[in-house]
C-alpha cells in the first residue's frame, strides 16, 4: 500500500511539474525597443508644458499566439505587463521645471513611477490593430491609483506597438498643482500621458 501511495504521489508531482514547465515555455518575453516615447503633457494659466521619460524599464510577458491571426488574441494571452520609470530620468524643457517635477513626485522617497497591469477588460480587432480596454495600478509619489485605459496595439513584423493618451489628475496622487510667482502662474490639475512603446518578441520562457 505504501508503495502504491508513493507511486501515485510521484505521478501527481511529475504531471504538475510538466504542466508548469509547459506553461512557462509557452510565454514570450517582449523587449522594449529604443525608439519608445512617453511624454507628460500639461498646461497652466500661462502656457503649455511637457516632460519626457528618457528611461522606461519593462517586464512584458505574453502567451504565444499567431500574430498573423490577430483575431485569436484574448485577455488570456497577457501574462505580465509592468513598467517602471525612474523619476530622475524625467526631463522637461527647462532645468527649473525638471527640478520641480522631481520635487513634487518626491524623488528621494519614491524614486520610480510604476504601472502594473491588473486585467484586460475587452479586446476588439480591426485588421492588424487591436483596441484594448484594460485596468492597472499606477504608483506615483508613493500613491497607488487604479486606472482604466484604452490602448491601441498594432502588430507588425513580429513586434507590437502599444500607444495611447492617458488623462490623469495630479491630485489623484496627492500632488498639489504647482504655482509660481506668488500664485500668478498656476498649473492645471489635468495632465495627459502620451505614449508609444514598441516591443519585439525576444525569447520564449
Amino acid at each position: 500500500m505504501k508503495r502504491l501511495l508513493s507511486f501515485i504521489l510521484l505521478m501527481v508531482l511529475t504531471l504538475s511539474l510538466t504542466h508548469l514547465s509547459d506553461a512557462q515555455n509557452n510565454g514570450m518575453q517582449l523587449t522594449l525597443e529604443n525608439d519608445h516615447e512617453m511624454v507628460i503633457d500639461g498646461t497652466s494659466n500661462i502656457r503649455d508644458w511637457d516632460a519626457r521619460a528618457k528611461t522606461i524599464n519593462t517586464t512584458v510577458v505574453m502567451n504565444e499566439f499567431d500574430m498573423s491571426a490577430l483575431s485569436s488574441l484574448t485577455a488570456d494571452h497577457f501574462e505580465t505587463l509592468e513598467l517602471s520609470i525612474p523619476v530622475e530620468d524625467i526631463e522637461a524643457e527647462s532645468g527649473k521645471l525638471t527640478s520641480n517635477i522631481h520635487k513634487y513626485l518626491h524623488e528621494k522617497d519614491h524614486p520610480n513611477i510604476t504601472f502594473n497591469l491588473s486585467t484586460i477588460d475587452s479586446i476588439s480587432v480591426d485588421g492588424n490593430t487591436a483596441t484594448i480596454n484594460a485596468t492597472g495600478i499606477i504608483n506615483a509619489g508613493g500613491v497607488d491609483r487604479e486606472t482604466s485605459m484604452t490602448v491601441e496595439a498594432m502588430f507588425e513584423n513580429g513586434s507590437v506597438t502599444f500607444s495611447g493618451t492617458q488623462p490623469l489628475l495630479m491630485t489623484d496622487f496627492n500632488i498639489d498643482p504647482p504655482t509660481a510667482l506668488f500664485g500668478t502662474i498656476r498649473a492645471r490639475d489635468e495632465i495627459d500621458i502620451v505614449y508609444s512603446l514598441t516591443f519585439s518578441a525576444s525569447s520564449s520562457i
